[in-house]
C-alpha cells in the first residue's frame, strides 16, 4: 500500500509542477506571451470592459479568429510534408514563388479572407526568414505543419499512426495471452479473462487498465461535446491541469495516473518475473489496455461506453479490492 500513496503523491506533485515543454526557435517570434487562451478572453471581457469597447474591427476580426481557429499572427508551426509552395499575392515585394521544407520553423505574419475563392478562403502568409515567405491556403497548411510544440507534435504522430500502432499492440498482446494460456490450466483463461491481473498479486496492473478506460472515455467525450478543448489543447498543450478548464485538467490528470501506474507495473513485473516472462506478461497487459482503450472510446461516441465503463469499473474495481486485501500489510 505504501507504493500506492508514492503514486498519488507523485501525481500531484507532477500535476502541480508540469508546464509547457515548448520551445520557440530563434529568430522566430514567440505566441506564449501574447495569445490569449479562452479563460482569459472571458475573464477580461467581464473585468475589462472599458478596453473591449476601444478595440477596432481589425482586432475583433483578429479576436474572433484567435477563438476559432486557435492561432494567430506570430504562431509557430514546424513543417512536417516534404515541402510546401508559398506562393505570393498582390502587394507583396517578394514575387517569386518559393517553399519551405520538412522541419522548417515557420512563423505566421498574416491572415486574410478571400470572398469567393473557390479552392480556400482563408490564407495564411508565413515566414521562415525575412527572403523566404509567402501565402499558403489554411487547409494545405494545417495539413503540413504542426504547432512547434513537442507535445503538439506527439499527439499529431501519434493520431497519424493509431491504427498501425494499436492494432500492433493489441496483435502482440494477444499473441502473449495465448502464450501465456498455454502453461496454465486448460481453459482457466478463458473461463476467468481477468486472472492475469492477479498473477503477482498487485492492484497496478488493474488499477492501470481502469485509468485507461477513463481515459478513454473522457478523451471520447471531449472529442463528442466540446471538440473545441482539445482543439485548442493540440494549439496550446499543457502538462499543467491547474491551468486547464475542468474536463481536459481531469483528462491531463488521468493521463499522469496512467503514465505513473504503467511505470509501477513495470517495477512489479521486474521483481516478480524473469525476463522473458516478464515481457509476455507485460505484452499481456499492454494489448488488454490497447483494447480496452479502443472499444471504450469507440462506444462512448455512441453512448454506449459509458455503460461499458461502469461495468469494467465495478469488475476491475473487485481485482483491485481483492488483491489489496491479499496483500500482506
Amino acid at each position: 500500500m505504501r507504493k500506492f500513496f508514492y503514486i498519488i503523491l507523485a501525481t500531484l506533485i507532477v500535476s502541480c509542477v508540469g508546464g509547457t515543454v515548448s520551445q520557440p526557435s530563434e529568430g522566430t517570434p514567440s505566441d506564449s506571451d501574447s495569445v490569449l487562451t479562452i479563460v482569459n478572453i472571458v475573464d477580461t471581457a467581464s473585468t475589462e470592459d472599458t478596453t473591449l469597447m476601444n478595440i477596432t474591427p481589425q482586432q475583433v476580426d483578429s479576436l474572433m479568429f484567435r477563438l476559432t481557429h486557435h492561432y494567430s499572427e506570430n504562431f509557430n508551426f514546424l513543417v512536417k510534408a516534404d515541402s510546401l509552395q508559398l506562393i505570393p499575392r498582390e502587394g507583396d515585394l517578394l514575387l517569386d514563388t518559393c517553399h519551405i521544407y520538412k522541419n522548417d520553423i515557420i512563423a505566421v505574419a498574416a491572415i486574410k479572407t478571400v470572398p469567393g475563392d473557390s479552392i480556400d478562403s482563408i490564407w495564411v502568409k508565413v515566414a521562415s526568414n525575412q527572403t523566404t515567405m509567402g501565402w499558403i491556403p489554411e487547409s494545405e497548411l494545417l495539413k503540413g505543419a504542426t504547432p512547434d510544440d513537442l507535445i503538439s507534435e506527439l499527439l499529431d504522430a501519434l493520431s497519424s499512426s493509431r491504427v498501425i500502432w494499436m492494432s500492433a499492440l493489441i496483435v502482440i498482446g494477444l499473441i502473449a495471452f495465448i502464450i501465456g494460456r498455454k502453461k496454465t490450466v486448460k481453459g482457466k483463461e478463458l473461463l476467468h479473462l481477468l486472472d492475469f491481473l492477479d498473477e503477482m498479486q498487485s492492484p497496478y496492473p488493474a488499477l492501470f487498465l481502469l485509468f485507461v478506460a477513463i481515459m478513454a472515455s473522457l478523451y471520447a467525450s471531449v472529442q463528442n461535446f466540446v471538440p473545441e478543448f482539445w482543439q485548442e489543447y493540440y494549439f496550446h498543450p499543457t502538462l499543467n491541469p491547474l491551468v486547464l478548464p475542468p474536463i481536459m485538467a481531469t483528462l491531463v490528470v488521468v493521463l499522469w495516473l496512467v503514465i505513473i501506474t504503467l511505470i509501477a507495473v513495470i517495477d512489479e513485473v521486474y521483481h516478480h518475473f524473469y525476463f522473458m516472462p516478464g515481457i509476455i506478461h507485460l505484452t499481456k497487459i499492454v494489448g488488454a489496455a490497447m483494447m480496452v482503450y479502443i472499444v471504450v472510446s469507440w462506444t462512448t461516441l455512441i453512448y454506449v461506453g459509458y455503460i461499458l465503463l461502469a461495468v469494467l469499473l465495478y469488475l476491475l474495481g473487485k481485482v483491485i479490492i481483492n488483491t489489496i486485501k491479499a496483500t500482506p500489510n
